[in-house]
C-alpha cells in the first residue's frame, strides 16, 4: 500500500493510558501510512501496565528519525496530553491520534488537503466508524464492508467524498488536525480547568470565537476501534475506569460552567443540545492558554 508523502513537516502525537497491544497497532498504523518530513510525539500518561507502553514508546527511537518521548510520573488526562503534543510540535500541521485510532495514508491525504482549503480553517478532523458525538454526519456505517480491508473503505469514501467538508460548532477529538496559525491566535489547551472532558469543546469555541473555521472532513476516514479500551480489562477493573470517568465528567462539566458563566445547578443537557453561540459569545479573547513545558516527563 502507497504510503502518504509529507513533503513539508507535519507533526503525529500519540497518547496512551494502557493497553499495548491497541497502542501498537495504532503505531504500526502510522508507520504503515507516513513517509517523507515528519516528527513523532509519543506520551504514556502513567499506564498501569508496569511500564510495557512506557518502554515500548522509548524503543520506537529505534524506528523513528524524528521523535520524542514522554512519561507522565501521575495520571495527568487527555488535556494534557494533547497539550504536550501541541507544546512539543515543531511544524506547521499538528495531528492528535489516540492509541484506539488507526490511521491509514487515504484519511492522512485528506485531511491535510481540508486544513489548506482557506487561510482560516483551524480545526479540522475526519469521519469515523465510531464518533461519540452521535451524528450522523460524522459517523460511518461499515458493517456492509466487512469484507474489505480499512484501507480500501478509506480509499472507497474518499473517492466519493474528496474536498468536501461541512463548518461545525465543535469538534470532538480522539483524532484531528491542527494548524499553527491556530495556535499562535488562541494558545493551547486549556489545561487549568479540564483533565479528561470538555477541553476539546473549549478548545473549539474559542477558535469560532476568532473566526477560525472547526471543519469536519468528509472524504478522510479513521477506524476507531470502539471500547477496546475497556474490553482488555478485568471487569472489576473496567467498573474502576467507568466510575473514574464518570467522575471527572462532573468535576470537568461543573469547571466548564463555571468558566462560560452557565447556573451552578445546570444539568449536563448533551453536546447536541448546548447553545453555541451563546457559550461563543461568552469567550474571553484576552485568555490566552499559554504553553506549558513538559521537558520533565521527556524520556
Amino acid at each position: 500500500m502507497k504510503k502518504y508523502f509529507s513533503k513539508e513537516k507535519i507533526t503525529i502525537g500519540v497518547a496512551a493510558y494502557g493497553n499495548l497491544m491497541a497502542t501498537k497497532n495504532c503505531i504500526q498504523a502510522i508507520k504503515n501510512s507516513l513517509d517523507g518530513v515528519y516528527e513523532i510525539i509519543l506520551i504514556d500518561d502513567y499506564s498501569p501496565d508496569k511500564g510495557k507502553i512506557r518502554d515500548y514508546f522509548f524503543n520506537q527511537k529505534k524506528e523513528f528519525k524524528d521523535i520524542k518521548v514522554f512519561h507522565f510520573s501521575k495520571n495527568l488526562g487527555y488535556t494534557q496530553s494533547v497539550n504536550c503534543v501541541l507544546s512539543n510540535s515543531t511544524s506547521e500541521k499538528i495531528i492528535f491520534v489516540s492509541n484506539d485510532m488507526y490511521i491509514n495514508p487515504f484519511f492522512l491525504e485528506e485531511l491535510i488537503n481540508i486544513s489548506n482549503i482557506s487561510e482560516n480553517i483551524g480545526y479540522v478532523r475526519g469521519v469515523s466508524n465510531f464518533v461519540d458525538n452521535n451524528l450522523n454526519t460524522h459517523n460511518i456505517d461499515i458493517k456492509d464492508k466487512n469484507h474489505m480491508h480499512l484501507n480500501e473503505i478509506s480509499k472507497e469514501i474518499l473517492s466519493k467524498e474528496k474536498n468536501n467538508f461541512i463548518e461545525e460548532d465543535y469538534l470532538v477529538g480522539d483524532c484531528f488536525l491542527i494548524n499553527r496559525k491556530l495556535l499562535d491566535k488562541i494558545g493551547y489547551f486549556d489545561c487549568n480547568n479540564f483533565k479528561d472532558y470538555f477541553s476539546d469543546l473549549d478548545f473549539s469555541v474559542r477558535a469560532k470565537a476568532f473566526d477560525f473555521r472547526c471543519v469536519l472532513s468528509k472524504g478522510a476516514f479513521c477506524y476507531h476501534h470502539k471500547n477496546i479500551n475497556f474490553d482488555y480489562l478485568p471487569e472489576n477493573e473496567k467498573k474502576k475506569k467507568i466510575f473514574r470517568r464518570q467522575y471527572t465528567l462532573a468535576e470537568d462539566w461543573a469547571r466548564f460552567k463555571i468558566k462560560y458563566k452557565f447556573p451552578i445547578n445546570l444539568t449536563y443537557p448533551g453536546i447536541n443540545k448546548m447553545n453555541f453561540d451563546e457559550i461563543i459569545s461568552k469567550v474571553d479573547k484576552k485568555d490566552f492558554i499559554e504553553k506549558k513545558d513538559y521537558s520533565q516527563y521527556l524520556i
